[in-house]
């Protein structure tokens, strides 16, 4: 074991264009303020800079793209040691600088992923500083198997952010029935000084889940981030789900017969543009007949006038008076006409007039014709301008009412499915989420699957002295702060939790809850402290005074008019000063009269005062 323990010197973002930083102090830290001003956040962060697998997404960080987080090893047999940590804010390995030899020596690559005893990652690395290294921690009470211990199962009980903090559960155990074992094995190293290394693993052991077990933890926390980042409840969810599916089918309903009307109406306006163009065609039909009817009308006038000329002529010859040649002088019976004319006139006479009463008849009937085409056209175009205007009043109805009415019940269908589609992966996630978890009990039943209580199972567990001992140091931490009642606290095996005055912790109201949790974890540090056991040596709390900021509850309501707000901290600042640090997280400032005996940071929620908040 060792007496060295860390303490945390600063945070700072950076960014090609930006840099925020936060320094922390031996003793009380206090960070407080506005709510929206990332007080959370920074308990994420340097969770996050202690080997957190991912970093929340809030707007603030988008302008920084590295952390770099300051520590010291205090209290061991050489000097302080001051070094830095650098990690970019996507994740991945970290770099390590040595403050004690400047800026100019080249880091040290630490490695994100735990290897047990190499102090070639950071787990390892900073386990070593606290004396941890090499240790080992019991997995499975039945298979007598053991696993490393890695920094991250120290940093929960060290780092407890503001949903863990009021959680029903065990500061003792995250609730996760797979890592139970292990997580109080851990705390049972800390409180003993004793590993699990020395237990020998049941030969005949069932087939090694582990591997298995880690990819669904691992698949489980991502999509717990998901959830978080959706901030959807799931029976909100399922209301919304249910919802959505009768809207969606009222609208898909309202669209069928909006639907259905547009194209009744667009059947009549094809009819009436088809009967418009039939129309149309025909007028332009007859105006080309007639057109050609006309010219042969001319013809016909033409003709008429020619073989009139002809009858006319014709019938002068016939019956005119036969007289002496005018230029031989020949007598009319010595005339021989028949040798120099091969027409006989009365003959032409005849044909002539006969082709007139002929023309005269076409005539006739192509005047009928005419006169039918005409009157047809007369028709069509009074028709026409009926058929013409049905189209456009139809047209504009649909242009101008239905068109419009259709499109609108479209959209808000289709928002509808789009809302639903968004709503149905939300609640696929809670489905996945579900799906894991059956499958990593399954996994963790099959490993188990032997009787609780048989001969051949390990003993888990804090030793019972241990125990009371711990929990004697919770109740004087409890009287100190002036919790109401009287304080009596035993420590539960079975709910790896505690009983205050005869009632669960877990069954108070979540303002008592987060501060008995606060005080879990104070008397964890100090307790290990007094006995020169191992520990990280500071502690993170995000909103232990809860009570103060959002009661709940008659339990909460009563200790808000208490002074335990001013013993919390009169508490603190006397038993917490050079050798361990602790950062208290609040929404509420401490008391005036004790603020400058803390370090006291406090994000203002203001541009023009102060610090605005961490980034």
């Amino acid at each position: 074991m060792s007496d060295s323990y860390l303490q945390l010197r600063s945070i700072c973002f950076r960014g090609p264009k930006a840099e925020a930083e936060l320094e922390f102090h031996s003793g009380v830290n206090v960070i407080c303020g506005a709510s929206d001003t990332g007080k959370s956040f920074l308990a994420d962060s340097i969770d996050f800079m202690l080997g957190g697998s991912a970093l929340k997404e809030i707007p603030e960080r988008a302008k920084f793209d590295q952390l770099n987080l300051s520590l010291a090893a205090i209290g061991g047999e050489d000097e302080d040691e001051d070094f830095k940590l650098k990690r970019s804010m996507s994740g991945g390995n970290f770099q390590l600088f040595d403050l004690r030899q400047g800026d100019d020596v080249e880091p040290k690559t630490l490695k994100q992923n735990h290897a047990h005893d190499k102090t070639d990652n950071l787990s390892g690395y900073l386990l070593d500083k606290i004396g941890l290294l090499g240790k080992r921690i019991l997995k499975s009470k039945a298979k007598g198997t053991t696993q490393s211990l890695s920094f991250r199962n120290l940093a929960r009980l060290v780092i407890v952010q503001e949903g863990e903090i009021q959680q029903t559960g065990s500061p003792f155990w995250s609730g996760q029935y797979t890592t139970k074992t292990s997580e109080i094995a851990t705390v049972k190293l800390l409180l003993t000084g004793l590993d699990d290394s020395s237990v020998v693993p049941d030969a005949n052991q069932s087939p090694d889940n582990t591997r298995q077990i880690a990819l669904i933890d691992e698949l489980l926390s991502d999509l717990q981030t998901e959830i978080e980042d959706l901030g959807e409840d799931r029976e909100e969810l399922e209301e919304q789900l249910e919802r959505l599916e009768g809207s969606i089918e009222s609208r898909r309903e309202e669209l069928s017969a909006s639907q259905k009307t547009l194209d009744e109406l667009v059947g009549k306006r094809r009819q009436l543009f088809e009967r418009k163009q039939e129309a149309c065609g025909r007028l332009d039909e007859i105006s080309d007949l007639l057109a050609r009817f006309r010219l042969l009308a001319e013809h016909y006038d033409v003709d008429l006038k020619r073989l009139i000329a002809i009858q006319e002529s014709g019938s002068m010859f016939a019956h005119v008076e036969h007289v002496a040649c005018p230029l031989c002088g020949a007598d009319p019976d010595a005339q021989h006409f028949d040798k120099t004319c091969d027409g006989d006139v009365e003959s032409v006479v005849a044909a002539a007039t006969a082709e007139i009463e002929k023309i005269l008849l076409l005539q006739a009937e192509l005047d009928s014709t005419v006169a039918d085409l005409t009157a047809e056209s007369d028709e069509l175009s009074e028709s026409l301008e009926g058929v013409e205007a049905d189209y456009d009043a139809l047209n504009e109805e649909i242009q101008e009412s239905i068109g419009p009415e259709v499109t609108e019940v479209r959209a808000s269908f289709s928002a509808l499915v789009e809302e639903r589609s968004s709503a149905q992966k939300a609640a696929d996630l809670f489905a996945r989420y579900d799906k894991l978890v059956a499958r990593k009990t399954a996994l963790f039943e099959e490993e188990e699957d032997v009787p609780e209580i048989s001969s051949s199972d390990v003993t888990t567990g804090i030793p019972e002295s241990v125990a009371h001992a711990f929990s004697t140091k919770v109740s004087e931490i409890l009287t100190a702060w002036h919790f109401p009642g009287e304080c009596h606290v035993y420590y539960d095996k079975k709910s790896s939790d505690f009983v205050i005055d005869g009632k669960p912790r877990s069954s108070r109201g979540k303002g008592l809850r987060a501060i008995t949790h606060a005080a879990v974890n104070i008397a964890l540090l100090e307790f290990c402290q007094a006995n020169g056991l191992s520990h990280p040596g500071f502690v993170v709390l995000d909103s232990p005074l809860l009570a103060y900021f959002k009661p709940e509850g008659d339990e909460d309501i009563a200790l808000k008019g208490t002074d335990l707000k001013e013993r919390f901290y009169d508490y603190l600042i006397k038993h917490h000063a050079k050798d361990s640090q602790v950062i208290i997280i609040e929404n509420q400032h401490p008391p005036v009269r004790i603020e400058d005996q803390v370090s006291l940071t406090v994000f203002t929620g203001n541009p023009s005062n102060g610090r605005f908040g961490l980034l």
